[in-house]
C-alpha cells in the first residue's frame, strides 16, 4: 500500500513539475500570439528564432528587391504592402524583422476581416508537447464567433530562452514570390 501511495505521489509531483516546466513556453506563445492578432508583426517578430527570421531574409529580400524593376501594377501593389513607407536604396539594408513584418503585412492584406477579428478571438492553449528539452509544441485552439479552430507552433529554446519557429520554409517562400512575380 505505501508504495502505491509513494508511486501516485511521485506521479502527482512529475506532472506538476512538468506543467511548471511549460509556463515559460506558454509565455512566450501568449505574448507571440498576442501581438500577431493585433496586427503587430514587428512586435511578434521579437519573439521569433533569430536565426529563422535571418533565413527568411536571405531567401526572400532579393526576390523582392529584383522585383522592383517591374511595370506590372500587381507586383507594384504586392511591393508597396511589402515594404511599407520604405522607399528607394534604404529598401536593400532592411532588417530580418521588417521582412517578416512584411510577409505577415501581405498575408493580412489578404484576408482583412479574418485579421480584424482576431483581436476578438479567444485563444486557450490545449497542451503543451515537449520531445526534448530544447523543443516544444504548443497546440492551441482559437475561438471566433461561435467556430473554432485548432493548430500548433513549434518552438525552440537556444540561449536559454524559448523562441517561436517559423512554420514556412523560407526557399519555398521566395520560389512562391519568384513565380508570382514572373507572371506579372
Amino acid at each position: 500500500m505505501k508504495q502505491v501511495l509513494l508511486i501516485a505521489l511521485a506521479l502527482t509531483v512529475s506532472v506538476v513539475a512538468h506543467a511548471a516546466n511549460t509556463k515559460p513556453i506558454e509565455d512566450v506563445f501568449q505574448r507571440y500570439w498576442s501581438a500577431y492578432a493585433r496586427k503587430d508583426a514587428t512586435k511578434a517578430a521579437t519573439d521569433v528564432l533569430p536565426s529563422d527570421l535571418e533565413e527568411m531574409k536571405a531567401a526572400v529580400l532579393p526576390i523582392f528587391l529584383g522585383a522592383q524593376s517591374s511595370k506590372a501594377k500587381e507586383t507594384q501593389e504586392i511591393l508597396g504592402l511589402f515594404f511599407g513607407r520604405t522607399v528607394g536604396k534604404a529598401r536593400e539594408s532592411f532588417s530580418a524583422v521588417e521582412v517578416y513584418a512584411g510577409l505577415n503585412r501581405l498575408v493580412m492584406a489578404g484576408d482583412p476581416q479574418m485579421f480584424d477579428s482576431l483581436k476578438d478571438a479567444s485563444l486557450t492553449i490545449i497542451f503543451v508537447k515537449t520531445p526534448s528539452a530544447n523543443e516544444a509544441e504548443v497546440h492551441f485552439q482559437i475561438m471566433l464567433r461561435g467556430a473554432s479552430d485548432t493548430d500548433s507552433e513549434k518552438l525552440l529554446n537556444k540561449s536559454g530562452r524559448w523562441w517561436v519557429r517559423v512554420k514556412d520554409d523560407p526557399q519555398e517562400t521566395a520560389a512562391h514570390f519568384k513565380q508570382l512575380f514572373a507572371k506579372s
